[in-house]
């Protein structure tokens, strides 16, 4: 309906992450559930890194320094942001490898993901006929989740369409 009214469509489909990392806000350090799904609430429904941020001022003002778990989960929400923005409608890590299934409006070069995936081939790179890049990890034990959400953001920033400006970073 929007496109027959000359609409942007500026929806964003959710992105679906399955990483294998522990992302949670402790009890001990937000001991009032009520207070920890409200919480929940805003991390999941934050649409910018700007958000983001704001919400981990507000955490780090009310309860001191984020513990590990807490920031993996702001940083996931990084990731999820960055995901939509691009247009991956999944990302699981399976192992060693992330797999990307992309939606059909992905700001995707197609150039640079076949350039990407023949470069890494001989890693396990692949880019599937149902429309799944399969791409390789270096970190892949999950004592390193950093890591691994860094090497995804890069891998976003390798294949997306056109550059993104940079926003403000959670670390």
């Amino acid at each position: 309906m929007r496109e027959l009214k000359g609409e942007k469509d500026d929806e964003r489909a959710a992105t679906q992450l399955n990483l294998g990392i522990a992302l949670r806000i402790e009890e001990t350090y937000v001991p009032e559930e009520n207070q920890r799904l409200r919480l929940y609430k805003k991390i999941a429904g934050a649409a910018t890194d700007e958000v983001l941020a704001d919400v981990r001022a507000e955490l780090q003002d009310r309860y001191g320094p984020l513990p590990d778990h807490t920031v993996h989960l702001l940083e996931a929400s990084r990731l999820r942001i960055a995901c939509e923005r691009v247009g991956v409608a999944q990302l699981d890590r399976k192992r060693d490898l992330l797999h990307l299934k992309f939606t059909e409006k992905a700001a995707v070069d197609p150039e640079r993901l076949m350039r990407l995936v023949a470069k890494n081939a001989r890693k396990g790179a692949q880019f599937t006929p149902q429309g799944i890049l399969k791409y390789p990890l270096t970190a892949t034990t999950p004592a390193d989740p950093m890591k691994i959400m860094a090497e995804a953001r890069a891998l976003l920033d390798a294949i997306q369409l056109e550059a993104v400006p940079a926003q403000h970073t959670l670390a």
